[in-house]
């Protein structure tokens, strides 16, 4: 099964972010153990080093994405993703350009905290915990 993470899911993750990081350390668990993949673009890790690099040590911070990138897909977003995302009428530019990009890539959940950000998606969003629920462990 294919998720798509928002940048919020990662961020949770890194910035160990309660209450939502213990949900996130499952769905973490589940990719380790290949039972899901995880799929994020290029620019979510643009921006988790952009948030995440003003609190910590860029060094650290470094080390941990190189071992985070072990569990995740990174995918580009390209010029028809971010050409989409300019010719349509959404509230948020950013959330448009990861929605395409996880369209392109046939995922098959959107996993975001920002549910109301993907309100354009023809791909189910729901948070972590919402897909943990349903979910056959």
């Amino acid at each position: 099964m294919k998720l798509f993470l928002d940048t919020n899911i990662v961020l949770d993750l890194l910035q160990y972010r309660e209450p939502w990081v213990h949900d996130t350390l499952v769905l973490f668990q589940l990719a380790k153990e290949k039972r899901v993949e995880l799929i994020v673009t290029d620019l979510t890790f643009v921006n988790v080093v952009y948030i995440a690099g003003k609190n910590v040590d860029k060094k650290k911070l470094n080390e941990t994405l190189v071992g985070l990138k072990k569990f995740l897909t990174i995918v580009p977003i390209g010029d028809a993703c971010i050409e989409q995302a300019l010719c349509g009428d959404y509230a948020d530019f950013e959330d448009a350009v990861q929605c395409f990009a996880a369209k392109r890539e046939k995922v098959d959940y959107i996993l975001s905290r920002d549910e109301k950000g993907f309100n354009m998606s023809e791909i189910p969003v729901m948070n972590v915990t919402e897909f943990l629920n349903g979910f056959v462990l």
